[in-house]
């Protein structure tokens, strides 16, 4: 019996090494991300959140710049362009959000149902997720051109003009928005499918010989059973609305004039356009803060309905 403890001992030393190698190599494979994470995204928010305190308006080095504390903050907060642009963002992000949470809902309802040629619908669906939003916005330009898109040509039809989509300062925000949402989409279709698919079927067949209609299992089956992930979506999509520097690019460049430029656009122009740097990381910090204070609002909320 001697001998087998110090066999016993020799194994479990092994199986240690073995981990200690096993998590190394995992702390290798997942430096690359931790270098570009670093590099990309820590490095650019902590020097934006710095640099938003010192007088760096120009092409000066930081080192060259005078602090001027809350300074910049409250140039931002007086500013009407910053505030003319928050409301833009606002406008973009409320018919960005209502548009994806209804229709991406909705689709995914009609989507779970069978019918032929369901698979080649629902990879319609899809493609726009996939593909790039400027090109998004170049193929929508021709679509919805006043003149010669195939959009207003139906209006011709009838004897309408047709709207000026994205040269009328009332409709380019609000058009940008929901080609923006039509883009993104799928996401929320196919998170909503596959919430679906959890629902146990017998709820179903109850419902059935109930004699529920369709409208009624929407109502007292699928919502309900989805509302954890609506939630979960409505978090991600309020956060995406606000991510909209590419899609307002593409579409309307900030314009006609300034009615469709929003809080990122207008961070661009200040830092790179102007080289206003403190300026343009003051406007990021205070959109950034108000982000998450919406953010915290909305889960609060999820978690009330969740414990009610």
């Amino acid at each position: 019996m001697g001998p087998a403890w110090p066999l016993f001992g020799g194994s479990v030393m092994k199986k240690s090494r073995m981990m200690k190698m096993e998590e190394k190599i995992g702390y290798l494979f997942i430096a690359p991300f931790l270098l570009m994470f670093i590099i990309f995204k820590l490095y650019p928010m902590i020097y934006g959140f710095v640099v938003s305190f010192w007088d760096r308006n120009s092409e000066m080095k930081l080192l060259d710049t005078t602090f001027v504390g809350f300074s910049n903050y409250i140039t931002v907060l007086r500013s009407r362009s910053f505030w003319e642009a928050f409301g833009h963002s606002i406008v973009f992000s409320v018919i960005y959000v209502s548009f994806l949470m209804v229709f991406g809902f909705l689709c995914a309802v009609l989507l779970n149902k069978e019918f032929k040629g369901r698979t080649i619908v629902r990879t319609c669906f899809y493609i726009p997720y996939v593909t790039n939003m400027i090109a998004v916005g170049i193929v929508f330009k021709y679509l919805l051109n006043p003149t010669r898109g195939p959009i207003n040509a139906i209006f011709r039809l009838f004897d309408f003009s047709g709207p000026k989509w994205f040269s009328s300062p009332v409709l380019a925000l609000p058009t940008a928005a929901i080609v923006a949402a039509w883009a993104a989409l799928a996401f929320n279709i196919i998170t909503c499918l596959a919430a679906m698919q959890e629902i146990p079927k017998d709820v179903y067949e109850v419902a059935d010989i109930e004699g529920a209609t369709f409208f009624q299992k929407v109502r007292y089956i699928i919502l309900p059973y989805l509302m954890p992930t609506l939630f979960m979506l409505l978090t991600i999509t309020l956060i995406n609305s606000f991510r909209n520097y590419t899609a307002i690019v593409g579409l309307t460049g900030g314009g006609p004039g300034t009615s469709s430029k929003v809080v990122s656009l207008l961070i661009y122009d200040d830092a790179f356009n102007f080289l206003k740097f403190s300026i343009a990381s003051a406007e990021g910090v205070i959109f950034t803060i108000f982000i998450i204070i919406l953010n915290t609002f909305f889960t609060r909320v999820r978690k009330a309905w969740e414990n009610r």
